[in-house]
């Protein structure tokens, strides 16, 4: 029975460590495609409105790897079980440690690096249509502005023409009724603008949010392997005491 359980325990560290493999592999031909166009653009040179198909593609690239770090972390607890019910030696759970602890310690590497170039692209995306926005209402506004401007001005080049009280009277309520009717309109367009950059600004602050909490949940995977920090040092120096330990 024993037999069969660190047996069971070997074969699924080998399913995701082929599953890794296999993902470095991929990332690896798709790094050798790509490097002739990178060798052909500036250095620091990136453009976020262009890549829609490399930013999904980037992210099931996360994904994926995001799924192969959870297999790795569940492997690792069922080492740990097992060893805790005294079905796996000590020697070799210090050498399964030692290869499923490197093998999560790669994978945080990738998924540190892709997250990285998803978020480029996410807050590049975010930074071009929050200033499209800014931009266009300003020049709605200014284009008002002029409006109301030249109209102001043609009214006062006018010839003057004498009228009688009552008619000046309803000449100057009348205008002052439509300039106060044209500031109503640009007041409304403005908070129209005002909340639409707050709505930019609060997808900002949830992104910023969500990528907190994912750092959270990645903090509280590490702390579930406590022993496999110290078993890449210590227990790889010297295994034939693991041997004397076991025997």
């Amino acid at each position: 029975m024993d037999l069969l359980i660190a047996s069971f325990s070997i074969g699924l560290g080998a399913i995701a460590s082929f599953v890794f493999d296999l993902t470095r592999m991929k990332a690896k031909v798709k790094g050798k495609k790509n490097k002739n166009k990178k060798n052909q653009k500036d250095e620091n040179y990136f453009d976020a409105n262009n890549n829609n198909s490399d930013f999904q593609m980037m992210k099931n690239e996360l994904d994926s790897l995001e799924i192969e770090r959870t297999i790795i972390s569940s492997s690792i607890r069922k080492i740990h079980e097992t060893f805790r019910e005294g079905k796996l030696n000590k020697l070799e759970f210090d050498r399964l440690m030692i290869k499923y602890s490197d093998d999560l310690r790669k994978c945080d590497e990738e998924i540190e690096e892709t997250r990285s170039v998803v978020d480029l692209y996410e807050l590049s995306s975010v930074k071009n249509n929050l200033v499209s926005i800014i931009e266009n209402k300003i020049k709605l506004i200014d284009n008002r502005l002029n409006e109301i401007s030249n109209k102001n001005i043609k009214m006062l080049t006018k010839q003057p023409t004498y009228v009688t009280g009552s008619q000046s009277y309803e000449q100057s309520s009348l205008n002052r009724g439509n300039l106060d009717n044209s500031l109503s309109i640009e007041a409304e367009k403005i908070k129209k603008l005002e909340s639409e950059i707050t709505e930019a600004l609060k997808k900002l602050d949830n992104y910023e949010s969500t990528k907190l909490s994912q750092a959270g949940k990645n903090e509280m995977l590490e702390n579930d392997r406590p022993i496999s920090g110290r078993l890449n040092g210590s227990n790889k120096k010297d295994p034939l005491r693991n041997l004397k330990l076991s025997n």
